[in-house]
Formats: structure tokens, sequence, C-alpha cells
């Protein structure tokens, strides 16, 4: 027996994971980032705003998988936007190539059963980085701070911000991006008290690196189209030439919330300092 369109899109709407894969076309799970050695976070992230641009369609949310699943986007390439109104994540946005999968929702409509080859829909993981509203774990280290310019004092949005550190004594990598306001955190679960050595050391020296936004994507994100509008879709994950495209390395000194400034010496930029179970602040100055 046939079904309207319109009941089999309701059915498919309803709160079940097999449904969005019956007939749904995008499925997008955000995970938490927690470093570049460690696989994403398992828990859903609940309260998200998951939208493609120009298209009026919310997606389903479902608690226990994490799934944010669309069930009408037309075929073809789709730039997905992942943001969070409660100020926990930083914004992303990634392209997702969404299959036709007209067939299987006509075969469902006419009562039958969708082809063993008909073409499933896609799931894609985000990566969401904990912006600076983030509560940050206790016991945790972090560093956070504003990315400006050190002569105009301006917040610069969108800098590529990364930190050397390590995981259970194994090097690792900890990245993230300044916010629309040119604020920074950068959440670092791998770094422990040494207990090997009397008294236990809980302060680290730490490496960091900084790429700023070349001038159209400086415009581009500062302008009226909106910083999230603006963001290069997987902006983590670009190539080695289309990295460098967009963002330039830049030169910095390090201001702390209490203590001395810590400059450039040698040519060589300034290490920060964790301590693990504090937030510490570090405002990131650019030089020209």
């Amino acid at each position: 027996m046939a079904v309207p369109a319109e009941h089999v899109m309701t059915w498919a709407a309803g709160h079940s994971p097999d449904r969005i894969a019956a007939v749904g076309v995008l499925a997008i799970r955000p995970r938490r980032y927690l470093s570049d050695g460690v696989a994403l976070g398992l828990t859903p992230i609940p309260g998200l705003m998951v939208r493609v641009p120009d298209r009026e369609e919310t997606p389903v949310w479902h608690q226990s998988t994490g799934l944010y699943g669309f069930l009408r986007l037309p075929p073809g390439i789709a730039r997905v936007e992942v943001s969070d109104p409660a100020g926990r994540y930083l914004p992303q946005a990634l392209t997702a190539a969404v299959p036709d999968r007209q067939s299987v929702r006509e075969a469902l409509e006419a009562g039958e059963v969708p082809g063993a080859n008909a073409p499933r829909p896609l799931y894609l993981d985000v990566a969401l980085r904990p912006a600076i509203d983030f509560a940050v774990p206790p016991g945790t280290a972090a560093i956070w701070g504003l990315v400006r310019g050190r002569d105009d004092r301006r917040p610069v949005p969108g800098a590529l911000v990364g930190l050397d550190t390590v995981r259970t004594e194994v090097a690792d990598r900890v990245t993230s991006m300044s916010g629309p306001d040119g604020c920074y955190l950068l959440v670092l679960p791998g770094e422990m008290i040494n207990r090997g050595v009397a008294p236990p050391v809980r302060r680290f020296d730490r490496r960091l690196t900084v790429e700023v936004p070349r001038p159209p994507l400086a415009a581009a994100l500062a302008g009226p189209q909106g910083y999230l509008r603006a963001l290069p879709p997987g902006v983590f994950s670009l190539s080695d030439a289309d990295r460098t495209a967009l963002f330039q390395v830049r030169d910095f000194q390090l201001r702390p919330a209490v203590g001395a400034l810590r400059e450039r010496v040698n040519g060589q930029n300034p290490l920060t300092t964790v301590s693990i179970g504090e937030r510490v602040r570090w405002d990131i100055e650019l030089f020209p």
C-alpha cells in the first residue's frame, strides 16, 4: 500500500537512528576534540545549532547517538555550519556531499522495500573545540587569553593557535582558534603532575605557535556576513597549500595576567607555562 510522502517524513522524523538511515540523507555527529593524538569524545553534545545556509530544514536530534539528521536536503555539495548558542564550543563549518536518495523515498512511499544497492545516508563527524566559556574539568590544565596586535591592541579573530603538549609522556599537540572576540582557549587533558621527582612538578613550559588569517580572510571574518559564514570548511584539516594560502605564521610576545612580559629572545618566540589544575591566562601579542 502506498504511503503519502508527508507520512514517511513524519515517521522518519521520530527520534530513532534507524529512521534516519531509512530515509535520511545526512547525519552530522559533533564530537569533542581533545588533542591531535586522542580519538574524538563519544559523549553526545546537545543544544547545538546545525544548519545548511539557505535551507530551512532543522535537523532531527537523536540523544543516544548524538546525531543531527537531515531528511530533506537536495543531493549535491552542501556547506554545513555548526554553532553552540551556549558558547561551550567554537563554531565550525564543513562540506558534505549529500547523496541522492530519492529512489529510497519513492520506494517507501509506494509501500515497497528499497533496493539493496540504494545509496546510504552520509554520516559525518565534526570535531568541536572548546570556546572561551567551556567549563574546564577540575584538575585539568588550560591556557586562555586574547590574541591581539602588539601595537594596535586590536583583537584578532580566527587565529590558529597550537601548543606542543604531552599525553602519558608522549608528545602530542592541541590546536584551536581564536573566536570572534579574539579569545582562545586550549584545554590540555594530557598534562599530568610529575610525581617522579621530589617535590612533584606541576608547572611546565610549552611551545606555542600562532597563524593569523591573511587579509582577505581576516576581512571576511570581521565583515557583515559574520564569523561563522566566513570560516573555511574543515579549517583544522586543510592541506598545507590551502592553509598557507589562508593563514600566515606570526611572531609574538606573551603577556600574563600577573607578572613580567615574556618577550622574544634571540629571534625565538617565548615559551608559555601551563599549570596542572589551573586555567592560566596568556595574552598573545602579535608583532607586525
